[in-house]
């Protein structure tokens, strides 16, 4: 029978923050200019966590949170710019073969798609979107949710067949 793991007190606390100085600057870096306000909110979820639940194991937890917080500001940013970019931007480069009919179906093609990605289990779909939206290499998403280069593979793979199949099981339902 395996031990059962210490629940950490608020000096475990203290020192998870103190020792992960260097570690949350590695994960907060690629969202520049806002390194410690990350750092800082995931202190203070981790604190809030802590006050509801017991936490075995604290400096793990403070990475994952400052992870997730570095997702979530970076997808803010790309929706923000999609969102309110320039259209003169669009007139540099117009597209000849735009038309209605194939906007819709883009659309429709796209919504389907982020439909798929949100139904796959959490950790398949954290490695895909930081793969292929965020940019970040094998080693990179390895690295950020602690786990090995094979494990990453095994994730994009499983999500790029998942994908794949549904939607061109989509195509052939039409």
């Amino acid at each position: 029978m395996k031990p059962l793991s210490r629940i950490a007190t608020a000096r475990d606390l203290e020192a998870a923050f103190r020792s992960s100085a260097d570690g949350l600057r590695a994960i907060t870096r690629r969202v520049e200019g806002e390194e410690a306000d990350i750092a800082q909110d995931a202190c203070l979820k981790l604190i809030e966590t802590a006050r509801r639940e017991p936490i075995a194991a604290p400096t793990h937890l403070l990475y994952r949170m400052a992870r997730n917080l570095v997702i979530d500001r970076l997808r803010s940013r790309a929706l923000a710019t999609r969102l309110f970019r320039s259209d003169e931007a669009d007139d540099h480069h117009p597209c000849p073969e735009a038309d209605p009919e194939r906007a819709l179906l883009a659309s429709e093609r796209l919504k389907r798609a982020l439909q798929v990605i949100d139904t796959m289990p959490d950790r398949r779909k954290e490695a895909f979107l930081l793969h292929r939206i965020d940019g970040l290499s094998y080693l990179e998403i390895a690295r950020a949710m602690g786990v090995s280069i094979k494990a990453i593979e095994k994730h994009i793979s499983a999500a790029m067949l998942e994908l794949t199949r549904k939607m061109h099981a989509d195509e052939l339902d039409k």
